[in-house]
């Protein structure tokens, strides 16, 4: 909680250096800064703003999402592709399953953290790299931070005061949970809904790694805003981009729909072996 307490402290002591009388002159005084006291209050205010902007009861409560649309790989800014077709269902809080291709002959299964793909040639566990990744973002993913962290009684708001976002004016808030672990949402100053959020972490090397969403063209689906594209941003570089065409709620997926098991190694796969 070191940063948290160095944000508070930072706050009081602006705010007692503006307290202190002005020296006499015909300039007005400057506007107080806003006590850390004022700052918590402030950055609740938003939240809850924000979520009831978001839906309310039914963006906390929903339990499963389905997803189809257009998503795009980038480097160095730049598409890598034309764009690949994808389906995306997810179910709170730890199950995902993405298919790709017009054929939809390509999916990956995340459950919990395990990962696996599933191919023509069999199902094969999901590179480690690969699951850490997809676990680290559902660990900062809106659903999980405003519906988990939120609940903990050590979990602590603050605003931090007014950037741009996607072009947009937005008020940020930061929410740091107890693990020291902190993310940033930029809000909306007019519509309330949330138009980016920001996390880092560290790689294997010890280096620091900012990652940003970004939501836009938000529309109603079942009383919730849905944003219908989102991208995805690494140290301020666009990696990735969906575009979606159809969003449901709360759709029931059988009982085994998440369900996978490693039946080969990609390592040691011989199709010709497999035929003899």
């Amino acid at each position: 909680m070191k940063k948290l307490l160095s944000v508070l402290l930072l706050l009081s002591a602006s705010a007692l250096a503006q307290s202190e009388p002005a020296p006499a002159q015909d300039a007005p005084a400057p506007k107080p800064a806003p006590t850390a006291e004022a700052a918590v209050q402030k950055a609740r205010v938003l939240i809850d703003q924000m979520i009831a902007a978001l839906g309310g009861p039914a963006w906390l409560e929903y339990k499963t999402m389905e997803q189809q649309g257009r998503s795009y790989g980038f480097y160095h800014g730049k598409p890598t592709s034309a764009g690949t077709l994808y389906w995306r269902f997810y179910q709170y809080p730890d199950k995902e399953r993405r298919e790709l291709s017009k054929q939809r002959d390509v999916i990956y299964i995340y459950t919990g953290d395990k990962g696996y793909e599933k191919t023509y040639k069999g199902t094969a566990a999901e590179e480690a790299k690969t699951v850490q990744e997809v676990v680290r973002r559902r660990q900062h993913s809106l659903e999980v931070v405003l519906r988990e962290w939120l609940k903990d009684p050590q979990t602590v708001l603050f605003y931090v005061g007014q950037s741009v976002a996607d072009q947009q004016l937005v008020d940020v808030v930061s929410i740091l949970n107890k693990n020291n672990d902190e993310l940033s949402i930029g809000i909306d100053i007019n519509s309330h809904l949330p138009i980016n959020k920001r996390y880092t972490w560290r790689d294997a090397d010890k280096y620091k790694i900012e990652d940003e969403t970004v939501y836009g063209n938000y529309r109603k689906v079942q009383g919730i805003a849905t944003p219908y594209t989102v991208t995805s941003k690494r140290d301020g570089e666009i990696i990735g981009q969906t575009f979606m065409t159809h969003v449901e709620y709360n759709a029931v997926f059988a009982p085994d729909f998440f369900d996978a098991k490693v039946t080969y190694d990609p390592e040691k796969y011989n199709p010709k072996a497999k035929a003899k």
